[in-house]
């Protein structure tokens, strides 16, 4: 494990941990992956809807952080630096049971 430069990038919504990114995001990209946005596509002679493409952030880090106590106001802005201890452990996904691509365990220093 290492240490490393990481970039915020939310707070989740149990506020008890945080995920950052390997690169910079923007408070924009940020919030449109939250949305569930759609687009029409003609598809033969119908339009059909599916889901329009978001930003792609890479490699991200999620540190379990007690978030809770913590004012909006307080909150580091999108894309602000830290540096974090990174390991290779995926984060796995509590419901499927398997890893979640691009996302790994980092720990607070």
């Amino acid at each position: 494990m290492a240490k490393t430069q990481v970039f915020f990038k939310k707070i989740t919504a149990s506020r008890k941990a945080v995920v950052f990114t390997a690169t910079p995001a923007t408070a924009d990209q940020v919030a449109q992956s939250t949305e569930q946005t759609s687009v029409n596509f003609t598809l033969g002679g119908a339009t059909v809807t599916g889901r329009k493409a978001f930003h792609n952030f890479g490699q991200q880090y999620f540190v379990q952080l007690d978030c809770t106590k913590m004012t909006k106001a307080q909150e580091p802005k999108v894309g602000a630096e830290f540096v974090v201890t990174v390991s290779d452990k995926p984060v796995i996904n509590q419901k499927t049971g398997e890893a979640m691509p691009n996302l790994l365990w980092a720990y607070a220093e």
